[in-house]
């Protein structure tokens, strides 16, 4: 059961939906909000990649099921592209050290009818945090460990933390709330969802399409949101598009409101549409140092790294809409805003990487191929192919470049289930592209330091003294304060070349008579308006 539920966290992390940008969310248009919509007049569509399976909201971090649950879940706090935190369940809270406590709004109710309490919110953070259910996102997303109180009266929810936590608020703020009877009853959140959001789930046809329909009881949106307020949508329909000229070709022709697009059909959009942006890191780059892999030697990473042209694996990787890497929780709204890559990346010097494996001891042998005592410098680099051309060309672009300083390597690009077997259970591969992608940075930690697959989530077999001890110093600090410390973590791991993190992508979603803000999880549902 262990492996499982690391194998699908890791699947989780590698298919996360990427949801930030550089223009804080919202579309710049000018246009008015069609206030003859709220009568309800007009539903909005469109397109998702991927059918989301399992709908059950602490279940997955999948980004197809945390995309679609977002349509239908509420969070505590509506975290803004502006960095704004805003009243959404919670009408208030108060941040104490190690805790914080959220005052729910009055007359939330479900979309089942029942009223949601205090206790039914706090129900939630049990249900995360009981290892029994083994919630992908305990430990990642939310801590592992938390004393959860309630107060119906007083509609006061208390989390405790056993140690402190900068993003407490964050990462607690933002786990989508579901309703009591699904919790009592998995079943109806596995099937068809339950929750207190503006839209509920009205009709699934797996692989097909999924519609919700409005509450119009809704008054406790995200800053104040409410289902009457002018251009909200009356329905909206999700449809399973996996081919995205597909998806554009629809858009174009008025079928769907809204599409993402990332490749060549991006460019048939760019100049005559409105977009919203979203993106994360694409490009990271991760060596597997145990005992039996030659990259555990130190100099075999600063070779391999100088080798590397960064900023042509950039373009590839990215599709030349891309950019240099800042900080590992690269995801919008990021809780720290800062540059831990510039500088840091070695520049591009093929020569400089002979000589460092050189000085190593790894000599050419007669096909050309570096051998030292006997051990060749031999390297697997493995890829998720779900992502598609540019990622393949960029492994194999990194392929060339190794084999051109006397390393044998062999790309090998498999599916998400072969992937995350063998990157987080069974430990072949030498070099893995595994873009990770959260908001905060203390949800990379268990990846990054502690106790190696499969016993935990520490895939590379990382020990760095360095980041150890600036995420000791950041996690004793509150909110803001802490966000240098964590830019010194992220510094070691790149100074030691644990992580090579060199690309981020941009994701425009292109919008036709509407506008819409973004979320850690996609479109955020009662922001959907009609314009004039």
């Amino acid at each position: 059961m262990r492996i499982g539920r690391i194998s699908g966290l890791a699947a989780a992390l590698t298919l996360f939906l990427v949801a930030c940008g550089s223009d804080g969310g919202g579309t710049d248009s000018d246009d008015d909000v069609d206030t003859g919509a709220a009568s309800g007049d007009w539903a909005f569509a469109t397109a998702i990649k991927a059918d989301p399976g399992d709908l059950h909201p602490h279940l997955t971090t999948l980004a197809a099921t945390r995309g679609v649950a977002a349509y239908m879940y509420d969070k505590l706090v509506y975290f803004t592209r502006d960095g704004e935190q805003l009243p959404w369940l919670a009408e208030s809270w108060e941040v104490d050290g190690d805790s914080v406590t959220y005052t729910i709004h009055d007359g939330v109710t479900c979309s089942d009818g029942t009223p949601l309490t205090a206790s039914d919110v706090a129900a939630n953070f049990e249900f995360v945090t009981d290892p029994d259910n083994q919630a992908p996102v305990r430990g990642v997303l939310i801590p592992a460990e938390l004393e959860i109180t309630a107060d119906d009266d007083a509609r006061t929810v208390t989390l405790t933390a056993p140690d402190p936590d900068p993003f407490l608020l964050h990462s607690t703020g933002e786990l989508f709330i579901a309703c009591r009877a699904g919790l009592d009853d998995p079943d109806l959140l596995q099937a068809d969802g339950l929750g207190s959001g503006m839209y509920a789930l009205s009709e699934r046809v797996p692989n097909d399409h999924y519609t919700f329909e409005r509450r119009d009881e809704y008054t406790w949106g995200p800053g104040g949101a409410t289902a009457a307020d002018p251009g909200t949508a009356a329905s909206i329909t999700l449809r399973v598009i996996e081919n995205e000229s597909t998806a554009v070709n629809l858009f174009l022709s008025g079928e769907i409101d809204a599409v993402s697009a990332v490749g060549p059909d991006r460019q048939r959009l760019e100049d005559s549409h409105e977009q919203v942006t979203s993106g994360g890191t694409v490009g990271e780059l991760f060596f597997n140092q145990a005992d039996d892999h030659p990259s555990a030697d130190p100099d075999v990473r600063a070779a391999l790294a100088q080798a590397l042209d960064f900023a042509e694996l950039t373009a590839v990787i990215t599709g030349g809409f891309g950019e240099q890497s800042r900080a590992t929780a690269a995801i919008e709204p990021v809780a720290c805003s800062y540059d831990a890559v510039t500088g840091q990346l070695p520049d591009f010097d093929p020569e400089g990487a002979r000589a460092i494996l050189d000085d190593a001891g790894w000599t050419a042998g007669s096909n050309g191929v570096r051998e030292r005592d006997g051990e060749r410098l031999s390297f697997s680099l493995v890829y998720n192919s779900t992502r598609g051309e540019t990622t393949a060309s960029a492994a194999e672009l990194i392929a060339q470049q190794w084999s051109d300083v006397g390393a044998d390597v062999t790309t090998r690009g498999m599916p998400p289930t072969e992937y995350n077997t063998v990157v987080f259970s069974a430990g072949d591969w030498d070099a893995v592209l595994l873009p990770v992608n959260v908001r905060l940075p203390s949800q990379l930690v268990p990846f990054f330091s502690g106790t190696p697959v499969p016993d935990g989530v520490n895939f590379a077999h990382l020990t760095n003294d360095e980041y150890e001890a600036a995420v000791a110093d950041a996690m004793q600090l509150p909110g803001e304060e802490s966000c240098p410390e964590w830019q010194r973590a992220d510094q070691a791991l790149i100074a030691a070349r644990d992580v090579l993190l060199f690309a981020d992508e941009t994701i425009p979603t292109f919008l036709d008579g509407v506008t819409l803000e973004l979320g850690s999880d996609g479109i955020v549902a009662p922001t959907i308006r009609a314009v004039s």
